[in-house]
């Protein structure tokens, strides 16, 4: 453990940030987020839009500060490996390719496989709907998915929208792991932008939408159509039978979601006035979906 405060900092400010992100939650409480059954879910992964990285021996680092060595110890700490390992993969090994300094990969390889591959930039965020629109740096989540080759065979209608096989269901793993890099980097906290609905399912977990009116849509999603399970719901976004209270067509439109890791700032984002504009929207829309 003191060598991975070594690496990560001071792992009491990731405590810290997670209380305030449970009292955050708390004030969810009058605005009803709705159960949505998420066993279907917890095995997919697919999201995408989807400092001198390489030193003169040809090593790679990410940010210019993580070596593989290093970004193997964060795995480690964060249970990555651990679960992998768990599902019968031996004999894998962890990858980083400095491409740009916006575009830094870490891929986990097993024999012609990719299991786990997560792409990275660091990026300053304007946070544009508060006043004085500030900027802080965010690491931004540009790619991440996981795969499962050894999973039983899955028929296609069985698959999420972007999926070809199913994931590893090691996503608080993730978000720990990213999380920690954030930290070590300086960085407020993390940002993506899910492709489907059922990877802002995945996200919402530890991420909110910065925009209250997609939060709110988001919310009104599951709280009308939760009786259809995620993969229902991503599939009849995808194929236009998703209706408004007016009778329009709906269709998934990917926005920010940001987990902050610095709890004053978190207080400022996640304001009072952020979750009343919530319940604003949230009064004004409701979906049916079309058979």
């Amino acid at each position: 453990m003191q060598a991975a405060m070594s690496l990560f900092g001071r792992l009491d400010d990731l405590a810290q940030s997670l209380r305030k992100a449970k009292a955050a939650r708390d004030s969810d409480k009058k605005i009803e987020l709705p159960d949505l059954d998420e066993q279907e879910i917890l095995e997919d992964l697919h999201v995408q839009p989807l400092m001198q990285g390489v030193l003169p021996s040809g090593e790679v680092r990410i940010f210019g500060k993580y070596s593989e060595s290093e970004i193997n110890e964060l795995m480690d700490w964060s249970g990555i490996f651990h679960e992998i390992a768990r599902k019968d993969y031996k004999d894998y090994h962890v990858e980083l390719q400095y491409l740009s300094e916006l575009d830094q990969r870490i891929l986990i390889r097993w024999q012609s496989e990719i299991l786990f591959h997560l792409r990275l930039k660091l990026s300053h965020f304007r946070f544009r709907l508060n006043p004085g629109a500030p900027s802080k740096k965010l690491l931004y989540i540009d790619w991440l998915m996981t795969r499962h080759p050894l999973a039983s065979k899955v028929r296609a209608e069985r698959l999420f929208p972007g999926q070809d096989m199913p994931g590893l269901g090691i996503f608080n793993e993730i978000a720990d792991f990213v999380f920690n890099l954030a930290l070590g980097v300086g960085a407020k906290g993390a940002f993506n932008i899910p492709e489907y609905f059922h990877d802002a399912v995945l996200f919402h977990r530890q991420f909110r939408f910065y925009d209250p009116a997609r939060e709110a849509f988001f919310r009104a999603l599951i709280r009308d159509l939760r009786r259809h399970g995620a993969r229902r719901i991503s599939n009849a976004l995808a194929e236009g039978r998703i209706r408004d209270q007016d009778g329009q067509e709906v269709h998934w439109v990917p926005g920010e979601m940001i987990h902050l890791i610095d709890p004053e700032f978190g207080d400022t984002i996640w304001s009072q006035d952020y979750f009343t504009r919530i319940v604003r929207h949230l009064k004004r829309i409701r979906f049916e979906m079309i058979e």
